[in-house]
């Protein structure tokens, strides 16, 4: 796509930075020419980070969770500058003598990061409008097409600013992208087998874990095909027919009127982020409470200030695929819920996988998925690890934690842990037993012993 022909080259527009977003030539030229635009896009980049936190993460305890879209942007320019700076080397046809590597990179990096708005479609708070299921349906949709755009986008950017065709740096662009992506991804499903191999999975647990071994699975096969077009891309580049004009070093003028784009932005978050950062400050209230034992004051916390009063989708600890020493006990929520009388919604909200956590917080790491599995082997735990879980889970089932299914697992693993702390005990007074009857034994023959000499001496004397 390009603009009309008339338009003034040296001056950005208001509307550049939004055409730049839908791949418009002559917009992509002004933004990549215009030496402000690397303070324009670090904003934008901050509009985007605004954008998927204000709704999900209080700012006032976890403030680096707004700093982690610059850090995480900078080293993945600078693979993709690299890779991309390999391949032109490559191709072996020589570049304007004028161009550096330093002023590469810094267009490179202006066009990488004013890819940034696209994240604002992170900012439409679905989870208010739908349950958590859909909302994390239409999230990771959401996901795959912000992905898609961006690479599709930046290596038309990539194109424009080397003067190459725009499918010649996709491929490119992707080898990196892939791999980065399926390691990330490998690396966060080898921790959830680690965390949560063998539990019962939630319904989003589940939906989230096929979604990533998708697309893992999408770029360990897609790889090879990818990496031979970027083979096959580099040795059309090679032909000089094939290379056009980069974008030259022409200063384009950014007039005030541009950075309507991240202050508008900007202020919409921050009005939207008054809504939303209320019940996330007191939910991060609620678990550093939780975390530092102090059940009851954060029992006494959520029933004063209502349901309302919290974000909806919200996991307090200790939850899964949470590592370290998943505090606090689940036994011990549920001895506070009970001598506190709490609302049912706080019992849900702090009982989800309770089952499962309480397993692992008594030494129990394989999960409770495979009842057979656990009829097996509980019986090789000791006894007072066995009545541990029993105590925890007469808890759980007194309170009626979970839905029908989650209640009627929990009946039957009850059945399995009290046979396994059955056969523990009948294995213990078993082996008591032949223990005594040993020492009988033991005892019977050194009394034998002990009486053969005394009868031999007085035959002797005879």
């Amino acid at each position: 796509m390009s603009d009309s022909p008339d338009s003034d080259p040296t001056t950005m527009r208001l509307r550049d930075p939004l055409l730049f977003l839908f791949g418009v030539e002559s917009s992509i030229r002004r933004v990549l020419r215009c030496r402000m635009s690397l303070v324009l896009a670090f904003a934008l980049v901050a509009t985007a980070a605004m954008a998927r936190e204000y709704d999900a993460v209080s700012w006032m305890h976890a403030p680096q969770d707004l700093l982690g879209p610059f850090a995480a942007s900078l080293v993945i320019c600078t693979v993709l500058f690299f890779t991309v700076q390999i391949c032109l080397a490559l191709t072996g046809v020589k570049r304007d003598p004028r161009s550096n590597s330093i002023r590469d990179y810094r267009i490179f990096l202006v066009g990488y990061w004013m890819t940034a708005p696209l994240a604002w479609l992170y900012a439409i708070p679905i989870e208010t409008m739908a349950d958590e299921v859909v909302s994390l349906r239409f999230n990771l949709a959401l996901l795959s097409i912000v992905s898609i755009w961006r690479v599709l986008l930046f290596s038309r950017v990539v194109a424009i600013q080397f003067g190459l065709r725009w499918f010649v740096p996709l491929f490119w662009i992707l080898v990196p992208c892939m791999v980065i992506a399926f390691f990330a991804l490998l690396s966060a499903q080898l921790s959830m087998v680690s965390l949560m191999g063998g539990i019962r999975l939630t319904q989003t647990q589940q939906i989230l874990v096929n979604y990533q071994s998708t697309v893992a699975g999408g770029c360990f096969y897609g790889i090879i095909p990818v990496l031979l077009a970027a083979l096959a891309s580099i040795g059309m580049s090679s032909n000089p027919k094939h290379r056009f004009e980069e974008v030259a070093s022409r200063n384009v003028s950014m007039p005030k009127i541009v950075w309507l784009w991240p202050t508008v932005s900007g202020a919409v978050l921050l009005f939207a982020a008054m809504f939303f950062q209320p019940n996330l400050v007191r939910s991060a209230k609620v678990d550093s409470l939780l975390r530092e034992g102090a059940i009851k004051e954060a029992i006494v916390t959520m029933q004063a200030s209502g349901e309302d009063a919290y974000p909806v989708v919200w996991d307090p600890p200790p939850k899964y695929p949470d590592r370290g020493e998943g505090l606090p006990e689940i036994s011990l929520i549920a001895d506070a819920i009970q001598k506190s009388n709490a609302d049912r919604w706080i019992v849900d909200r702090l009982m989800v996988q309770a089952d499962e956590i309480a397993m692992r917080q008594k030494g129990w790491y394989q999960g409770t998925r495979s009842l057979e599995y656990l009829r097996e082997r509980l019986m090789f735990e000791d006894e007072e690890t066995l009545a541990r879980m029993l105590d925890t889970f007469g808890k759980l089932r007194e309170l009626e934690v979970g839905d029908q299914e989650t209640r009627e697992h929990r009946n039957e693993l009850i059945e399995i842990i009290e046979e396994a702390r059955e056969a523990v005990i009948q294995a213990k007074e078993l082996k008591a037993s032949e223990g005594t009857a040993e020492d009988e034994s033991v005892s019977e023959n050194q009394d034998a012993e002990t009486e053969e000499p005394v009868v031999s001496e007085k035959e002797s004397g005879e």
